[in-house]
């Protein structure tokens, strides 16, 4: 499969594989599906049978025996010029025998083109060059890394799924022209999906047990007796309702019908929305292989827009595979739209659980989370959005465990024997659902409603969004993320005490996907106590309309989706068994999703999986076209710039990224993508000018100057495109910015020549780290499997490799008070030599750090009102903001997007974590304090000045 993605420009991409060479116009028309006659001048066209040679006359009827012919159908004389129309429509023995007769047509003229093909090409070919594979698993998990993928898969290319088979040219007119009707009634999507009775989730064990407490909890207050069984049996039937009502209100109710129809009418709405939505055909092999086996599939999407919900759903109908369960806000339970969310595979949970008031919701999470288990077992996929929101600045959000705890909990305690995680990247060139300019400016977000969505919809109806790009990374067995989790921290438990002892940790890695998945010795296994089954009804079945039951080994059918090992079943009593002789523990937690008195072990192991799975989706995502122009035009040309250096510019941003594997979703020469994502971002982002002189005549050779509006709040809307690219270059900006405080003087004032002092790599290295860990809530720059310390080391090369550092051997470090001459110890060191082009690299680096300083320091500088006195957090960050926005309208701050609200919450984030400020909340409210350390003037200036240090 080569590259189809649409071209932006006339000269080809380099990463796109040329078109197959045409011979002649009459192998061009034949590759479109065309038969060719010859006509004397005069004649009409006639009809000629494609697989016979022979043609009859539209006029006479008589046949035309005049002139011999070859086995290709085409007249060997010619004593006029060629004329080539298309062929008509087959006949019924045509069609008949179409299979046979077009393969050997086929063959012959491949055939023929071969052997004609030194007559006007070279004999030397080379190799087209496809795009490569992104989204490979991470090597700490080398089972994953190597399953599901083969060379096929590699080295197939993207493809635009607006393109569909039956809108080829070789169809029938009614075909091509309901191209979509005919390519969703072609798809085989009507599964079996499992229904789950209200009355099996309310009955089990995790939901019982919180009912009870509440029970107890609530008569306690009213000051009961616990033996009164009037009271007892009114509160069980007030909160077995509330549990009913619960269901009612989160359950998905999947419908194929409703899929099979929303696709069409998602292929209309896409088609004039959007000009491309691609997707790498290999990444969608490696998904559909993945469907085939017994374990259920976790898809976690980064989030960027409300139509997130629909495109993997869409995705996955096209290949025809069962469609995920997706957990969605209950923000999005609106009328029409929520009933359509909730045909889709849509279950409705609570945004927001507020902390004062969610921890004594226990029934609540008891029956969210023992809902998800169930699904999960019945033979549900699910998917969810691990950032828990659309991302607000345009890069990934910290991940949140809440749901993700829920899958390493059925897997620790037996339910699930493995899942397979597949992270998923989804970027467009132009956001869908517009900006998010009110919430960045301090504002609160208006709520979703039926008319604003019709509002809405009606909007982006008029409106070219240009392309979008769906990433899949390779999936991963969450078996084996656990097992070598465990290598990091060796007592992965929970509701352990610390004082139990700790079993012998297990080694090596068991492969995934395989029926045995914890080696145990038969004396632990007969020794342990099998977990009890769940209280079952004996007149409700376990699963309505489930599938069969079949084995790991067995593959799975496409017309059923299967139901999991219970703690009911054999196999997964034995699985039970062999988890709970591991150090790694299930938790029968009623009080929260992430789970009741967790060990922190056990918090550690979500967190680097929440960690890894945006890390990895991360790696995987596409650059768009507006991403890079606006990144090159909000960091590097900020005041304006010529379409030929712009166009410049990107040819080397485009070979950075393909040095550092990142695919780009365009491809084509630079100045068209740089006009094409000029007219995407609008006036109200970039402005265009004529320069003095151009003819509008000769507007394809004028060099216009290209301005990006800094003016705010539109250069808020502008750095959320561009800073789709932070985390790519987020590891090189740390450490050039924490090498310009080293260098203490203008680089640009040595330029080709070395300014004289020496840089300590170990001095460097202990910079960058302090500054890691400043912006540790903006970015994952290393997965928990890496070190964070080796990557910086890697950037300190890569700037020696440029040219910006030079070696200058190694000097002796300081002499310690009270060592002696064996402490003596020595640092390697480097010379700074700029030059110009490395001088606009890490120029570039430094600006995109900028903003987020310019924050953290007038944040921290608003730390003073904190002094002695409490504060609302809203508050505070809202007198921070107004004191950025008028620095900035003073000209003593540059960038006006350092009045978002993002960077100023992290900041906040940060200084909890080194102890500086605490908060609590009352009725409500959240209040932040300075701690006793910091609640003075003089201490505070000195974090302030630590903060300031990093400021180039």
């Amino acid at each position: 499969m080569v590259d189809v993605l649409p071209k932006l420009q006339k000269v080809g991409d380099p990463w796109a594989t040329p078109p197959p060479r045409l011979y002649s116009h009459q192998n061009a028309q034949s590759h479109a599906g065309h038969i060719y006659t010859d006509h004397e001048d005069g004649s009409s066209p006639s009809k000629q049978n494609c697989f016979n040679g022979q043609g009859t006359n539209r006029r006479g009827g008589q046949r035309n025996r005049g002139k011999p012919r070859n086995n290709f159908g085409w007249n060997q004389s010619q004593s006029a010029p060629a004329r080539y129309v298309p062929a008509p429509r087959p006949s019924k023995y045509t069609r008949r025998t179409r299979d046979s007769s077009a393969s050997f047509l086929l063959n012959q003229i491949r055939l023929g083109e071969c052997l004609a093909e030194f007559k006007c090409y070279a004999t030397i070919h080379p190799e087209p060059r496809c795009r490569p594979f992104h989204g490979r698993a991470c090597t700490c998990m080398p089972f994953s890394m190597n399953g599901l993928i083969d060379d096929t898969t590699t080295k197939l290319g993207l493809q635009n799924l607006l393109r569909v088979s039956t809108s080829n040219a070789d169809r029938y007119y009614l075909t091509r022209k309901c191209c979509y009707v005919f390519h969703c009634m072609n798809l085989r999507t009507r599964f079996n999906y499992p229904v789950i009775p209200n009355s099996m989730i309310i009955r089990d064990e995790r939901v019982t047990t919180a009912m009870e407490q509440v029970i107890a909890e609530e008569l306690e207050e009213k000051g009961l007796d616990a033996n009164d069984k009037k009271s007892y049996s009114a509160l069980l039937s007030k909160h077995t309702t509330r549990a009913h009502r619960l269901l009612n209100e989160m359950k998905s109710a999947l419908s194929s019908i409703l899929i099979r129809i929303t696709g069409y009418v998602l292929f209309k709405v896409f088609s004039n929305l959007l000009m491309s939505v691609t997707i790498h055909g290999g990444q969608q092999e490696v998904i559909e292989r993945a469907a085939q086996r017994d374990t259920p599939i976790i898809f976690v999407p980064l989030h960027r827009s409300h139509v997130d919900y629909l495109f993997v759903t869409w995705v996955l109908f096209n290949r025809q595979i069962p469609a995920p369960i997706v957990a969605a806000g209950d923000n999005l339970r609106i009328p029409v739209f929520g009933w359509l969310l909730r045909g889709l595979g849509g279950f409705f949970i609570k945004r927001r659980l507020e902390s004062c008031k969610a921890r004594k919701d226990i029934l609540y999470r008891s029956v969210l989370q023992t809902y998800v288990t169930h699904a999960l077992q019945a033979g549900y996929n699910l998917e969810f959005f691990i950032e828990g929101g659309r991302t607000r600045t345009g890069k990934p959000c910290l991940p949140k465990g809440g749901l993700l705890s829920v899958i390493v909990d059925a897997y620790s305690n037996g339910t699930l024997d493995d899942a397979l995680i597949v992270p998923i990247a989804i970027n467009y060139d132009r956001l869908l659902d517009g900006n998010f300019i009110r919430e960045q400016m301090g504002q609160s977000k208006v709520p979703e409603s039926f008319w604003g969505a019709v509002r809405a919809i009606i909007k982006v109806l008029s409106t070219n969004y240009g392309h979008a790009r769906i990433d899949f990374g390779q999936p991963f067995s969450l078996r084996e993320f656990v097992q070598n989790t465990k290598g990091c921290a060796p007592r992965l438990t929970l509701n352990q005490s610390q004082n139990q002892p700790q079993s012998e940790p297990i080694l090596g890695c068991t492969p995934p996907l395989s029926p045995t998945p914890l080696s145990v010795s038969p004396t632990s296994a007969s020794d342990s106590q099998p977990l009890a089954p769940l209280p079952q009804i004996a007149s409700t079945p376990l699963v309505i309309e489930k599938g069969h039951q079949r084995s790991l080994s067995s593959p799975s059918s496409k017309d059923h989706l299967t139901l999991k090992r219970t703690l009911s079943n054999p196999s997964s009593t034995i699985n039970a068994v062999n988890r709970t002789t591991s150090n790694l523990h299930g938790a029968r937690s009623n009080s929260s999703l992430f789970g009741n008195e967790v060990t922190e072990e056990y918090r550690y192991l979500v967190k680097s999986l929440a960690a890894h799975i945006v890390y990895d989706a991360e790696r995987c995502q596409a650059i768009m076209s507006t991403n890079a122009i606006a990144w090159l035009l909000s960091f590097v040309y900020r005041d304006g710039t010529r379409l030929s250096t712009l166009t410049k510019a990107l040819d080397a941003l485009r070979d950075s990224l393909r040095t550092r594997k990142r695919d780009t979703g365009f491809s084509g020469s630079s100045k068209d993508v740089v006009m094409h994502a000029v007219k995407l971002l609008g006036a109200g982002l970039v402005r265009i000018e004529q320069t003095q002189g151009s003819d509008k005549a000769s507007s394809e050779e004028a060099d216009f100057l290209i301005e990006p509006i800094t003016l705010l709040p539109n250069v808020i809307e502008l750095n959320y495109y561009a800073s789709a690219l932070l985390p790519v270059f987020a590891v090189d900006a740390i450490v050039a910015t924490s090498l310009l405080p080293l260098i203490d003087c203008d680089l640009w004032s040595y330029k080709d020549c070395s300014p004289n002092c020496l840089i300590d790599r170990e001095k460097l290295i202990k910079r960058a780290l302090g500054l890691s860990g400043m912006l540790q809530h903006e970015f994952l720059l290393a997965p928990p499997c890496a070190s964070l310390d080796a990557k910086l080391h890697q950037s300190v090369d890569s700037l020696v490799d440029m040219g910006l550092l030079q070696d200058a051997g190694k000097v002796d470090n300081r002499w310690s008070e009270d060592s002696d001459e064996d402490d003596l110890t020595f640092s390697q060191c480097y010379k700074v030599v700029p030059s110009t082009s490395s001088l606009e690299v890490i120029g570039a680096w430094t600006t995109m750090l900028a903003p987020m300083l310019d924050a953290y320091y007038c944040t921290a500088c608003s730390l003073r009102m904190l002094v002695t006195r409490q504060v609302p957090d809203k508050e505070f960050i809202q007198k921070t903001q107004n004191h950025i926005a008028a620095l900035v309208e003073k000209g003593t701050l540059r960038y006006g997007e350092s009045m978002c609200v993002d960077p100023i919450r992290n900041a906040v984030k940060f200084f909890e974590t080194e102890a500086v400020v605490e908060s609590y909340t009352h009725d409500s409210v959240r209040l932040l304090y300075l701690t006793q350390e910091y609640d003075s003037e003089e201490r505070l200036s000195r974090f302030i000045s630590e903060i300031d240090s990093y400021r180039s």
